[in-house]
């Protein structure tokens, strides 16, 4: 390829990388109607309970960034939404997984998050060795062996140019966490030091490094930067793990054939097989089957839903069929990078392209690319389009795509 092909390639890839979707695994949260509530969300509950759906839970912890609650007052509203949601579950329901998101870790001191982490298996049943996967920002205070001492087996340090989370990394890999994941943000323009850093984090290989997202662009984005992320991830070895995961060659990557079994859930993490997800605290968003919702946002209005019994249900809808379809072929798109069209035709009894017909056409560009291939009844996204995932899967999500 020459430097002047490889220049436009380029430049084509900054624009779609800007223009990509920032919603697409699931609707936005403004986008869930207000009509749905505690009732919807109870009936979902109870109806979950009653169907063969995966047993799985991840409950994520969430906090708002300006509540100003005592630590000991937002402790025990967390534990009072915990156990609202866990008296409606079903007792063969098992906690697999617990992500404590970030600002969690820094209003709540190690001795509190320790009680908080203890009273899950009194409320709710856990496997054998749930993960606590912790996140804090690169300009966190907070030392992760105090966090690895109450119980948190997985650190996620995010990326900030003003932290140093590269020394927050260290940390992490010294006080013993199982593994170890750095996040990165998308690079403003004015942030001279991004590529170093990415280029320290990957000195220090941790198990995960993570892909910036779309969602949150800075004013002026350094384009250039996050595709040259990419490609040093790329050079180090980093395998696409699903979604904007990527990790470690040396680690046992899952089969990823696109048949619909693995899934990214609510926070964009791709998982080995689905889990339902809890979401607990003011804002947080859960999913339980075809069923997605969202707590009140701001603190007060939550913490009064507690006081009246409620767990705090602001918004929700319930994923129609075609719905649910989509959503098939966007989690494989999204978690394995690749759409196993004959394992969707077998467990939906129609033919994909009756079914998505517009998105087959629109997904011809991508192939013209190189950036998706169809091969055998799969179609595979590879090389740049690993980066476009959102904007592929988009094909057949269209109003995601607007």
């Amino acid at each position: 390829m020459s430097v002047e092909t490889a220049g436009m390639d380029d430049a084509t890839l900054h624009a779609a990388l800007l223009q990509q979707p920032a919603h697409v695994l699931f609707p936005p949260p403004h986008e869930l109607s207000p009509g749905f509530a505690e009732a919807g969300w109870r009936a979902a509950m109870q109806a979950s309970n009653e169907h063969l759906i995966p047993r799985a839970l991840t409950l994520g912890f969430k906090v708002a960034a300006a509540d100003q609650e005592r630590p000991e007052n937002l402790l025990d509203a967390l534990l009072v939404c915990l156990r609202l949601q866990a008296n409606v579950l079903a007792g063969d329901r098992e906690v697999a997984a617990m992500v404590l998101q970030p600002g969690v870790a820094e209003q709540l001191p190690a001795p509190l998050l320790g009680r908080l982490l203890d009273a899950v298996p009194h409320q709710l049943c856990t496997i054998a060795r749930p993960q606590v996967e912790v996140r804090l920002e690169a300009s966190s205070l907070v030392v992760p062996a105090a966090l690895r001492a109450v119980g948190c087996t997985r650190l996620t340090v995010i990326d900030r140019a003003d932290g140093d989370g590269v020394q927050l990394l260290k940390q992490g890999q010294q006080a013993g966490f199982t593994a170890c994941y750095y996040q990165l943000r998308a690079p403003a323009h004015d942030d001279a030091t991004f590529l170093s850093r990415l280029q320290q984090v990957l000195e220090l290989a941790p198990e995960r490094i993570v892909l910036p997202a779309p969602c949150s662009l800075p004013a002026k984005p350094a384009v250039a930067d996050w595709l040259q992320a990419w490609r040093l991830l790329r050079v180090a070895g980093y395998q696409a793990l699903g979604g904007d995961h990527y990790q470690r060659a040396d680690l046992p990557m899952p089969l990823r054939n696109g048949d619909g079994q693995r899934h990214c859930d609510l926070m964009g993490v791709p998982r080995r097989e689905r889990h339902d997800l809890l979401g607990i605290g003011p804002g947080a968003c859960s999913q339980i089957g075809d069923v997605i919702c969202r707590m009140e946002a701001q603190p007060a209005h939550w913490r009064a839903c507690l006081v009246a019994g409620q767990p705090g249900v602001a918004a929700g809808l319930i994923l129609s069929e075609h719905e649910r379809m989509t959503d098939e072929v966007v989690q494989s798109l999204a978690c394995d990078h690749c759409l196993d069209m004959g394992a969707f035709e077998w467990r939906n009894a129609l033919p994909l392209n009756a079914c998505f017909e517009d998105g087959i056409a629109r997904i011809a560009l991508f192939m013209e690319r190189g950036w998706l291939r169809h091969e055998h009844g799969v179609l595979r996204i590879e090389n740049e389009g690993e980066l476009l995932w959102r904007m592929i899967a988009a094909c057949f999500r269209p109003l995601a795509a607007v």
